[in-house]
């Protein structure tokens, strides 16, 4: 497994998001952003952060079904809270439930839903599948669905995490994928290539880790997941 000079680690990048902060993370098709999840969420029940999942059209099922193909044990993601936004399989510990209606989410009825579950402490807050809410909008909803995101931004109750199909998005809207990443505090990439997993911070306000990059082979992965329980 490699770092940078710093030996700045996966974890140490994925824990040290501070509250208040949105981070995209934008993966590619092909490189199981899953695993990525697995590792975060593994990291927080280890140091007892709380966690609450933003599960968009059933993007979470989605992942724990490769999961389990991919022969990892998914008994504790399964406990996860969860706030579902659209979708019919409920998946995880479901706290709530938040209605699409002609593609668009009510941003008024998830706070109404969030307050009202959100724990004491900051929690991370994972949110799969917002892709699919942007490609079905046009621009100008797409417009209001960044400033909605964007308006997250400062609340300490919680670190979010946005998982996003990059290519999707890019092919979509190139302007949105773009006010998207100058709207969050951190942009990180999870991306493969020949095998090998990478890691990059492209964004961030915590100057110690800007431009680390962080190479992940299966076998690298596989320790990481041993190593975290």
């Amino acid at each position: 497994m490699n770092g940078d000079k710093k030996r700045i680690t996966l974890d140490s990048i994925l824990l040290g998001i501070k509250p208040g902060e949105t981070v995209l993370v934008e993966y590619t098709p092909i490189s199981s952003p899953e695993f990525l999840l697995y590792l975060m969420i593994s990291g927080c029940l280890k140091r007892d952060i709380p966690v609450i999942i933003d599960d968009i059209a059933d993007t979470f099922p989605e992942y724990i079904t490769r999961l389990k193909i991919a022969g990892l044990p998914t008994e504790d993601l399964l406990k996860v809270s969860v706030i579902k936004i659209g979708g019919n399989k409920d998946i995880g510990k479901v706290l709530g439930k938040v209605e699409i209606r002609r593609y668009s989410l009510d941003f008024a009825a998830y706070r109404e839903v969030y307050e009202k579950v959100v724990p004491k402490k900051p929690v991370c807050n994972p949110v799969l599948g917002i892709h699919k809410l942007f490609v079905s909008l046009d621009l100008q909803d797409a417009r209001r669905l960044v400033r909605n995101i964007a308006s997250f931004v400062g609340n300490e109750t919680r670190f979010a995490v946005y998982f996003i199909n990059r290519e999707t998005l890019e092919e979509r809207f190139l302007e949105i994928l773009g006010l998207l990443e100058e709207s969050v505090t951190s942009v990180f990439r999870w991306e493969l290539n020949k095998g090998v997993y990478k890691f990059s911070v492209v964004k961030s306000p915590n100057l110690s880790i800007l431009g680390s990059e962080i190479s992940l082979s299966g076998e690298d992965f596989f320790y990481l997941i041993s190593s975290s329980k």
